[in-house]
C-alpha cells in the first residue's frame, strides 16, 4: 500500500510517466542486447568461460564508455537530454541492425568479428550515457521533496526491464537455439533488442525537448572547455562531502557485485554442472540473474520506507552489515538454493543502498553540474564493477569456488559500514535527509553546511 501511495503521488505528474516509460524500454533493450552478447561471447561453442573472460566482456563493454564518458558528459549540461536520449536509441538500433545482419548470417570470423565487437561495445556503452542523462533529468520531473521517492521507484522500473528483455532473450536462445542453430537464435535476441530501442525513443518524443533539462545556458563547444567542465564537476563534487561519501560506499557494493557475478558464472559453468552442458549452465545463471534482478526491482518497495523510518544514512550503515551477512555466511555456501538466495539479497539489498546514495548525489550536487557528476557516478559505477570482476579473477580458483574469498568480502562490506558511520557522523543525519519528506529543502540553497 505504501509503495501504491508512493507511485501514485508520483504518478500525477506526465513527465515522470513518460521518463518511466522510456527507462522501462530502454533497459529492455538493454537486459536483450547483455543476454546476445553473453550468448555469443560466453556460450557459445568455441568459447572458455572463465572469471578472466568475465571480466573481459565487462571490461569491453563498460570500461570504453568510462574512460571518455565523463569527457561526454558536458553535453548532458548543455544540451537537451530528451534529444540526446533519442539520438543514442536511433544509434542503438542501427548497432543492433548491423548485428541481426552479421550474426544471422554467420559472418562472425576474420573481419566481421571486429564489426560485430565494435557494435557490441557501442550499444552497450551508450547505454550507461542516456542513463545518466536521464538520472540527471529525474529531479526536474517531481517536486523538492519527491527525490528518495522518485529515485526508489525508477530503479525498480530498470531492473524490472532488464528482466523482461534479458528473460525473453534468454528463452529465445534455449528455445531456438537447439533448433535453428545459435547464430540464429542470438539474431533473432538482436532483433527484439532493435524493437525494444525503437519504443523507447518513439516514447521519449513524447516529452517536451526542455523538460529534462538542463537549465538554459552557453554550450561548451571546445575540448578545452570540456575538460574545464570536467575539472569543475569534479571540484563541486568533492566541494559535497555527504556525496562523496555516498560514492564511496557505491564503488564498495558494485565492486563486491562484480566479484559476485564472475563467480557465480564461473561456478555454474564448472562446478554446478561439471558435464560442461551449456545449456544447462545458461539456464542456472539465468535463474541466479532472474532472481537477482527480482531483488533489484523489489529495492523500490523498501528502500524508500527504510530510508524515511531510519533515515537515509542510518539506512545506508543497516544495509551494508545486511549484505556483510548475506555474502558471509549463504554466499560461502557453493549450493543452488543458496546461491541462488544471496543473489536475491544481494540484488534487494545493493541497489537499495544505490537507491539512497542517488537521493544524497541528486540532493547536493546543483543542477548545472547533474549531468556530468551523474556521468561520473556511472563511471565509477563500471570501473567498480570490473574491478570485481578482476579480483574474483586473481582470487578465485578454475571452478571459482574459494570460501575464504566469498566470506571475505563479507568482512569488506562490514569495514565499509564502519568507516562510512564513522565519517558521516560528523555531518549529522540530517544533510543526509535532504530531498526527502523528512527534510525536502534543496541543498544547493545549504550547499556550505552540507559540504
Amino acid at each position: 500500500m505504501e509503495f501504491t501511495r508512493r507511485l501514485s503521488r508520483l504518478w500525477r505528474h506526465r513527465d515522470f510517466r513518460l521518463l518511466t516509460l522510456v527507462r522501462c524500454f530502454g533497459q529492455s533493450g538493454d537486459g536483450t542486447a547483455q543476454v546476445g552478447m553473453a550468448s555469443y561471447l560466453l556460450f557459445s561453442p568455441q568459447s572458455q568461460t572463465s572469471a578472466w573472460a568475465v571480466a573481459g566482456v565487462l571490461a569491453l563493454t563498460t570500461l570504453p564508455y568510462s574512460l571518455i564518458g565523463p569527457f561526454l558528459a558536458v553535453f548532458l549540461d548543455r544540451f537537451s537530454r530528451q534529444r540526446i536520449s533519442i539520438l543514442v536509441d536511433s544509434v542503438r538500433i542501427l548497432c543492433s541492425l548491423v548485428l541481426v545482419l552479421l550474426i544471422g548470417g554467420h559472418h562472425t570470423s576474420g573481419a566481421s568479428q571486429v564489426v560485430l565487437t565494435f557494435m557490441l561495445l557501442i550499444m552497450l556503452s551508450l547505454n550507461r550515457f542516456t542513463l545518466a542523462g536521464l538520472q540527471a533529468g529525474l529531479a526536474r520531473t517531481v517536486s523538492d521533496d519527491e527525490y528518495l521517492d522518485a529515485n526508489s521507484i525508477m530503479p525498480m522500473i530498470g531492473p524490472l526491464g532488464l528482466i523482461v528483455g534479458g528473460g525473453s532473450a534468454g528463452a529465445i536462445r534455449l528455445l531456438v537455439g537447439g533448433r535453428a542453430g545459435v547464430d540464429t537464435a542470438n539474431a533473432l535476441i538482436f532483433v527484439l533488442a532493435a524493437v525494444l530501442f525503437c519504443c523507447s525513443a518513439l516514447t521519449c518524443t513524447r516529452i517536451p525537448r526542455t523538460a529534462l533539462g538542463p537549465a538554459p545556458g552557453e554550450h561548451h563547444k571546445t575540448m578545452t572547455e570540456v575538460a574545464n567542465g570536467l575539472v569543475m564537476a569534479l571540484r563541486h563534487l568533492a566541494s559535497r562531502r555527504p556525496a562523496w561519501l555516498a560514492l564511496s560506499v557505491q564503488s564498495v557494493v558494485r565492486i563486491g557485485y562484480g566479484m559476485l557475478m564472475a563467480m557465480v558464472i564461473v561456478v555454474y559453468r564448472h562446478y554446478l554442472t561439471p558435464s560442461g552442458n551449456l545449456t544447462a549452465a545458461l539456464a542456472g545463471i539465468g535463474l541466479w540473474f532472474l532472481v537477482s534482478g527480482i531483488g533489484f526491482a523489489l529495492s523500490g518497495i523498501v528502500a524508500a520506507p527504510l530510508g524515511h523510518r531510519l533515515g537515509v544514512r542510518h539506512c545506508i550503515i543497516v544495509l551494508l552489515v545486511v549484505m556483510a551477512l548475506s555474502q558471509a555466511i549463504p554466499g560461502s555456501i557453493f549450493w543452488v538454493p543458496t546461491l541462488v538466495l544471496n543473489g536475491f539479497v544481494m540484488g534487494l539489498i545493493g541497489q537499495s543502498v544505490k537507491i539512497q546514495v542517488d537521493t544524497v548525489v541528486v540532493a547536493h550536487i546543483d543542477d548545472a553540474y547533474k549531468g556530468r557528476v551523474f556521468t561520473i557516478y556511472d563511471a565509477i559505477y563500471n570501473l567498480s564493477t570490473v574491478l570485481g570482476a578482476v579480483i574474483a579473477a586473481l582470487l578465485l580458483p578454475a571452478n571459482g569456488v574459494s570460501v575464504p574469498v566469498t566470506a571475505g568480502f563479507g568482512a569488506v562490506y562490514l569495514l565499509a559500514a564502519v568507516g562510512f558511520a564513522a565519517g558521516s557522523r560528523a555531518l549529522g543525519n540530517a544533510v543526509f535527509d535532504l530531498g526527502t519528506r523528512a527534510n525536502p529543502r534543496r541543498a544547493d540553497s545549504h550547499g556550505t553546511q552540507a559540504g
